[in-house]
């Protein structure tokens, strides 16, 4: 079955923040009085903050985790200054092609839409998605197919048309449970979370591709 539309994660997919993020983490546990180290930002990476906060603030109510929530992220959009972002080798290319082949595009981010449209415009890329999607006020983040759902109902195309490109392992099961096709990209490509999650049976195609400056890969998928 051909890709009738590709959805798009942002971060660490399209474009390295997790720098930013780590950095914008550290900055607002640090006024918690919270140690956040490096190995919890990666286990958590691709989740939303709701669940992340509710977590390390277990006696917090929701307005204070949404004020907390707010408060990264402004520290995060506050780092975006000219030149902090590139796109990752490669992803211009992958977005032009499917571009040419009259794909609808759309990213599907964890993140806030404040977060998401600053980004792309930061890149100079917003003329490639047809729309831009926020999991951040779902109940539940990815692995919850509920926000690659919403993509692909805003694309105009079924769930199992769609074709997933993500970094965590979080989003590549998302992208299963939604019973869409994927691209597992960067470390995640080679880890052995990745080769568990695809031990199932009947699980959805996924490609492992540690670069998308491998553009070879693109002629089996269209």
């Amino acid at each position: 079955m051909a890709v009738k539309a590709v959805l798009w994660d942002l971060d660490g997919t399209i474009a390295d923040s997790a720098a930013l993020h780590y950095q914008a983490w550290q900055s607002i546990m640090g006024r918690y009085a919270i140690h956040y180290t490096h190995q919890m930002f990666v286990d958590a990476f691709g989740r939303n903050n709701a669940e992340i906060l509710t977590e390390l603030f277990d006696t917090a109510d929701a307005a204070t985790i949404q004020r907390i929530s707010h408060e990264k992220e402004a520290d995060f959009r506050a780092l975006l200054t000219p030149g902090a972002l590139e796109p990752l080798p490669g992803v211009l290319d992958w977005l032009t092609s499917f571009g040419q082949q009259g794909l609808p595009q759309v990213i599907g981010s964890s993140g806030p839409m404040a977060n998401i449209a600053a980004m792309v415009h930061a890149l100079g890329i917003g003329d490639y998605f047809l729309a831009l999607v926020t999991g951040a006020h779902l109940p539940k983040g990815k692995p919850d197919p509920t926000l690659f759902r919403r993509c692909a109902a805003v694309a105009g195309v079924e769930p199992a048309d769609c074709l997933v490109i993500e970094d965590s392992i979080h989003g590549i099961d998302a992208a299963q449970r939604a019973g869409m096709r994927s691209i597992a990209v960067g470390a995640l490509a080679n880890s052995d979370g990745l080769r568990t999650l695809l031990a199932v049976e009947n699980a959805a195609f996924c490609l492992a591709l540690p670069s998308l400056a491998q553009v070879d890969a693109l002629s089996c998928l269209l």
